[in-house]
Formats: structure tokens, sequence, C-alpha cells
């Protein structure tokens, strides 16, 4: 396994790529109300990666047929933006990523159609998820290793009623949107390979609300909970520094 250090010119570009991408997540978060469909959201964010001059990086990986994945309510990952309409109270997360000369950025945020006065149950449970994901990010410092990344994610999960869905883990990106290493949501402290400040990773804490166990949807793509309870998924990209990840989306 090798983890790369960044030039600052690809860090430029990387930091480039990010930026189209939260200007993607900010237009679709406007449209996050009732009534839009999740295909719509896959129309925005298209829309402003493409004539950003930026490729979107999901939209044929392995075959998937989209530029967002949109998970709604018991989908975990994965999810085709279809037909289906947000309604008052839906969980929802957008994992989506641009290539910007060649660099790429990926990230997911995760919100409540109508906040947490719509579904307070769901909005706990996503707040919940973006602490875990916020750990994380804080673990992701020079000196420290990859397990104190996973440990940080865990120790926030297990002190709440959620699961981890162990089979899913953050990454590596950079000229690839998947790269070395594999980042675990759960692990040991000081354990696994030295933190560098320069490296690029994706952390990205999946989460189930009830039993972690998932399922294939038939349509091939689609990831959902097993007992019908909700996912949730946040995600950030950025370098690792002397303090943390500096967030770039």
């Amino acid at each position: 396994m090798r983890i790369e250090i960044r030039t600052p010119d690809q860090l430029k570009k990387m930091r480039k790529a990010a930026d189209i991408l939260r200007a993607a997540q900010a237009a679709m978060q406007k449209r996050c109300i009732p009534g839009v469909s999740l295909k719509e959201l896959d129309g925005i964010a298209d829309d402003i990666i493409r004539s950003a001059g930026a490729i979107p990086n999901f939209y044929g990986f392995h075959g998937f047929p989209a530029t967002i994945c949109a998970m709604l309510n018991d989908d975990v990952v994965h999810g085709i933006p279809d037909a289906r309409k947000l309604q008052e109270g839906d969980l929802l997360s957008v994992d989506c990523g641009a290539i910007w000369q060649g660099w790429h950025s990926d990230a997911a945020f995760s919100l409540v159609i109508g906040g947490g006065k719509a579904n307070a149950r769901r909005e706990k449970f996503h707040t919940t998820v973006k602490e875990a994901l916020l750990a994380g990010c804080d673990a992701a410092r020079e000196g420290n290793q990859l397990g104190d990344i996973g440990y940080a994610i865990e120790s926030v999960i297990k002190n709440s009623p959620y699961s981890l869905c162990k089979e899913y883990t953050g990454h590596g990106i950079g000229r690839e949107m998947h790269e070395d290493p594999h980042i675990f949501n759960y692990g040991n402290k000081n354990t696994g390979a030295r933190l560098k400040s320069g490296m690029t990773l994706c952390i990205e804490p999946i989460v189930a609300e009830g039993n972690p166990a998932v399922k294939i949807h038939t349509n091939g793509w689609n990831v959902v909970t097993v007992d019908g309870k909700d996912g949730c998924q946040w995600e950030h990209c950025g370098m690792v520094t002397s303090t943390g990840l500096e967030i770039f989306a």
C-alpha cells in the first residue's frame, strides 16, 4: 500500500474539484423540498459540474447510470436517483463527486426534508452520523495512524443506538476516486499506516439506524437495510494536516 503526498499543484486542482462539488451540493440543498424528485436533484448536480468544465466522476463508474447517489430513508449507499419525490420528514443522503483536470473530489451530505421539526428522530440520527464524521476528520492529523480515524468514528456510534455498516469504508482520493488506503469506520488506536501532511483522504461513516445488515435492491444498485429502518451517509474529502483534516468538500 502506498499513500501519496500531494504536490501544491495537485492540491490546487483537487481544491478546485471540491469547489465545484460544493457548488453542486449547495444547489441541490436549496431544492431539497417536498415534491422535488431525486432525478431532478441529479440533473441539478450534473448541470453545475459540467457547466464548470468538470466531469461527474460517478457517472459511468462501474456502469453507474447517474451523477449522484441519492439515498432516501432505508437506502444506505449507491442509490440511483429515480422518480421518487421528496416528502416532508424524509431522510436524504446525497453522495457526489467531480473531476477537474484529472483530479477528484468526493463528498456526501444528509438532511431531513423540512428539518428537525418535520422529523426529530431522523434529525438526531443524521446529526449523530455527522458528529462521527467530524470526529474522524479531527483524528486525521499528522502523526496519528489510520486506526485512530476508525476508532474516533466508532467511539461516537458506540455511544449511540445506531450501527456501523462495516462493509463500507472511506478511502484515499486523488487521480482516482478510490485510492489507497481503505479507511475503516472502526478500529484501534495506534494501528495502521502513519498519517502525514499532504495525504488526501475521504472519511465516510455509513450507518444504520437499526440492524446493520443490508441487501441489494432489485435494481442491482441501491443498498437498503434488511429491517427497513433508515440508513445515513456523511463524507468529507480533504488533506491530512497537523491539526486534522483540511476539509475540501
